[in-house]
């Protein structure tokens, strides 16, 4: 669907939290400062017991919508949030994330011609300085994720789709796998969305689930092609790092 010149399109924001109460504030006014006037905020806590429910209670009015009850992991939550959003687009922002500038989303907002399309930029890792990926093709996509945080989902896909849970880590990345698969047009906005920080729960976990599935949802997106050339890259990063690993393990005993 096309945007007719004078539309005022709503931004949804959702922060997912759990104890989180270390960094959440810092997220918030990422948040709150952003330029653009239109954005709904939406925060779905999952009954945490460290004073998160604190920080969200000291900006409630500055909340469209915040819960804290216990749910089933962190795109249970997400699911929670997708039920009462009522954005044109939609963004997940990491608890310990942040909006790279004051006018990220408005800058997003000024590029986007069709409703029915996903827009995404890029993140930028905090501490590395490095920035993750740009511009996705298909190979890209059987090698990695983008990040969910510089991802912009409009409203005809976030209310007709939602995350599987059985996907304990990388709901996203199956998310998006079937969008491709049902031929949902992702495009690409040059733009850094997120400092993105690494410690997150998908940075260092294992989803076996995932990864029993991954090559039937990497066929039916993307193509077999697309995941035996994305297979055998990820096995050359994988030997590179074990390289890497014990090249530093040696220098480090030498030094000894």
């Amino acid at each position: 669907m096309d945007i007719e010149r004078k539309y005022i399109m709503k931004v949804s924001v959702v922060t997912v939290t759990y104890n989180a109460s270390a960094t959440l504030e810092e997220t918030m006014q990422s948040v709150f400062y952003q330029s653009y006037p239109y954005i709904e905020y939406i925060i779905i806590d999952g009954a945490s017991a460290d004073g998160t429910v604190n920080i969200i209670s000291k900006y409630a009015d500055k909340l469209s919508y915040w819960l804290s009850e216990q749910d089933k992991g962190i795109y249970d939550a997400m699911n929670k949030a997708l039920e009462v959003a009522t954005g044109d687009f939609l963004i997940f922002m990491g608890a310990d994330d942040l909006f790279y500038t004051n006018d990220v989303i408005k800058n997003v907002v000024s590029q986007i011609t069709d409703l029915d399309a996903v827009y995404y930029g890029s993140v930028l890792f905090k501490g590395r300085g490095t920035k993750h990926w740009g511009q996705f093709n298909k190979i890209k996509w059987a090698v990695t994720n983008v990040s969910h945080q510089a991802i912009f989902y409009p409203k005809v896909v976030y209310t007709t789709h939602s995350y599987d849970i059985q996907y304990r880590i990388y709901a996203d990345y199956a998310y998006n796998l079937n969008l491709l698969a049902e031929k949902v047009c992702f495009i690409y906005v040059d733009e850094i969305i997120t400092l993105y920080d690494m410690t997150g729960i998908s940075a260092n976990a294992h989803d076996e689930i995932f990864q029993r599935d991954f090559r039937g949802l990497v066929f039916s997106s993307v193509g077999r092609l697309a995941y035996y050339i994305g297979k055998c890259i990820r096995n050359l990063y994988f030997i590179k790092e074990s390289l890497k690993s014990t090249y530093n393990k040696k220098r480090l005993e030498n030094k000894e």
